[in-house]
């Protein structure tokens, strides 16, 4: 391992034991209390309390830290996500049986997509998805999906922080090509990729909505040697389908 990776753990061991020690205190912790108790040199202490208050996740106060909001929202989003994923179980479950594919619902979180759903096809050459799984937005037919329904504020934003990463041969690496992309997901309705995120493998997905609001998007992956046109034309159909029944499912669930 080298050096570097070692600082990364050693800093993300610090900030959870930081927050892990504020969620059990009964009040606000003094800074010289938290670095007494967690064994953290009061320099890198300053930088880190600096950090997780200006992102929120700690608040400071006159008599010391305490934890911060960001925590609860993440909380509540793990909440939301669960109950989201139960939702949609149904939906990803017909899908995957009319096409004896892999299939999976998925969520922005951030500038990646999170599994929240998942099931497997039943063929001996099928991809394998898992729940939690985190992908880029711009590697993954449902992060197309998802990018394709923002505003041009928010992919102006987005394109200006991504940083590309090489998963596949065909992973997209300029945003030039990323917003041809988008172009064509938007004129088509569907994300695809190909080889771009997992060697071999081909993703379509199609976003859902509960009304005007992007809720995430229904995936299919398949292994390009079981890939044809034909085949293509009826996941299409099958995809629009699920997406029917996920918003009437999301409709439901308002009222």
């Amino acid at each position: 391992m080298r050096p570097a990776s070692v600082r990364k753990v050693k800093s993300a061991d610090r900030t959870l034991d930081l927050l892990e020690y504020l969620a059990v205190c009964p009040g606000p912790a003094p800074s010289s209390s938290i670095a007494g108790a967690l064994d953290i040199p009061k320099s890198s202490l300053f930088h880190l309390m600096a950090t997780l208050t200006e992102r929120g996740y700690v608040a400071a106060g006159e008599e010391g830290y305490t934890i911060g909001p960001k925590v609860a929202e993440l909380a509540r989003g793990a909440d939301a996500g669960a109950h989201l994923g139960k939702l949609m179980r149904p939906v990803v479950d017909d899908l995957s049986r009319a096409i004896n594919e892999t299939c999976g619902f998925n969520r922005q979180l951030g500038d990646d997509t999170e599994v929240i759903y998942t099931r497997p096809g039943q063929h001996s050459l099928s991809f394998t998805m898992k729940t939690s799984d985190l992908a880029p937005l711009y590697a993954v037919s449902a992060g197309k999906a998802l990018l394709a329904e923002m505003d041009d504020s928010w992919l102006d934003a987005y394109f200006k922080r991504v940083r590309f990463e090489m998963f596949a041969r065909n992973t997209i690496q300029s945003v030039e090509r990323l917003m041809r992309d988008i172009e064509r997901t938007r004129a088509e309705g569907f994300g695809v990729v190909d080889e771009e995120f997992t060697p071999g493998i081909l993703g379509l997905a199609m976003a859902v909505k509960r009304g005007d609001a992007v809720v995430g998007a229904v995936n299919v992956a398949i292994p390009i040697a079981r890939y044809d046109q034909r085949e293509g034309v009826h996941i299409r159909q099958q995809i629009r389908k699920a997406v029917a029944q996920a918003e009437a499912i999301l409709d439901r669930s308002r009222s």
